[in-house]
């Protein structure tokens, strides 16, 4: 199938989203069940042209905003978790190498590329030594002669084996400190990839996350200008906790819509009986909070990343979002569990929750909640409360 042009509207993506809906929900239970990519979801979201959302409409892409990302992001979600997932970090690689597209001519071709086929771009930021600091690397570049030599041992690589290409950290240098990193382009063909552990996880098993040993070389033309402490800051971790909290919405909006429709169905085999539970407006109060904190951090980056001005408060606002989102949306699954009981305790049939609560449970650990309160919390004690900033 040849895949569609990247829609022109966000209105248009939400729609083609919505004629997807059987291939992303089905596409859903089978990768769970398996851990196994789900071929089926991605690949109607690239014929559909929506691998290309958030590229720049210069480079092919829709140049969607983070807030209209953030809505596609909720609604696929809803449908996959898995899915939904995949579908936000490739869209998170998308914006970090159109940061360097224009100081680097091959990265623009290549993203052009990436665009017009529909490539899926993986990320490496993780490695075995660093305690989950992405803002520290081992890895090094290595010159040799005009190309660069790298080699990383990844504790986990979303979907890297299904990947076109990978970005990848690394210290600029041998001689480089470990926070001196960059972000590095390697294309599939230039990648060697070992799997050496197993991915056989409570939830988001579909993501496919394995550790992986990587080997590459790539000429210097691939390697960001800009030092990854810059685009980290600004672009992959306000972002990447946006999105993320995006996915995990939409996966508890659709457990709270089960719980519905399992109380309506309740409700008319008891008749006049029945007593409305009031969980679900409980439920529905949290999401209701849940989802406005979502799109006000959409709208607040949107605005920074238009304005190119990011904030030094950023880094607190999307930790925050990311802490509350992870924690919230297990509760209002485990609400919905209980009202639908046995059936939402099944892992088949329309009310089923078990899906939903054990892809929720992973975003506390996609970087830790207690990390992440480690750095508020110093960030607060070096001055930086910002409660009350007008």
């Amino acid at each position: 199938m040849t895949n569609a042009a990247a829609p022109a509207t966000a209105a248009e993506a939400l729609a083609r989203i919505g004629a997807l809906r059987e291939a992303l929900s089905g596409s859903g239970d089978a990768a769970d069940r398996a851990a196994e990519f789900p071929h089926q979801g991605i690949d109607a979201l690239k014929n559909a042209g929506l691998l290309s959302a958030a590229a720049p409409a210069a480079y092919g892409g829709a140049g969607l905003t983070a807030a209209e990302l953030t809505e596609l992001a909720m609604r696929i979600g809803g449908h996959c978790g898995s899915t939904g997932m995949i579908w936000v970090m490739h869209q998170i690689q998308l914006v970090c190498l159109a940061m360097g597209a224009e100081s680097r001519p091959v990265i623009a071709d290549y993203l052009r590329t990436a665009a017009t086929e529909q490539h899926l771009i993986a990320s490496v930021t993780s490695e075995a030594g660093i305690g989950g600091n992405l803002r520290t690397s081992r890895a090094a570049l290595v010159q040799v002669g005009e190309d660069h030599l790298l080699e990383k041992h990844a504790t986990t690589v979303s979907y890297g084996e299904q990947a076109d290409s990978l970005l990848v950290t690394a210290r600029r240098d041998q001689q480089a400190a470990s926070d001196e990193q960059v972000l590095v382009l390697v294309l599939a063909k230039q990648a060697r990839l070992r799997r050496t552990g197993p991915w056989n996880t409570l939830g988001m098993r579909g993501t496919c996350s394995a550790p992986q040993h990587l080997q590459a070389v790539v000429p210097s033309g691939q390697v960001l200008a800009e030092p990854f402490s810059v685009i980290a800051a600004n672009i992959m971790v306000p972002l990447s906790h946006l999105l993320w909290a995006a996915v995990w919405a939409g996966i508890a909006t659709d457990a709270f819509r089960r719980a519905v429709r399992f109380s309506q169905a309740k409700a008319a085999r008891a008749g006049g009986t029945f007593a409305p539970d009031p969980r679900l407006g409980r439920m529905h109060a949290t999401l209701t909070m849940l989802r406005s904190e979502v799109r006000g951090f959409a709208a607040d980056f949107a605005r920074n990343a238009q304005a190119d001005a990011f904030p030094r408060d950023l880094t607190m606002q999307s930790n925050a979002l990311k802490l509350s989102a992870s924690e919230e949306t297990v509760r209002v699954a485990a609400q919905a569990l209980e009202v639908c009981g046995m059936a939402g305790y099944s892992e088949e049939g329309g009310f089923s929750i078990a899906r939903h609560l054990r892809d929720l449970y992973s975003g506390r650990v996609m970087i830790s909640n207690d990390k992440i309160n480690a750095v508020n919390t110093e960030l607060l004690l070096n001055g930086e409360d910002l409660l009350d900033r007008a």
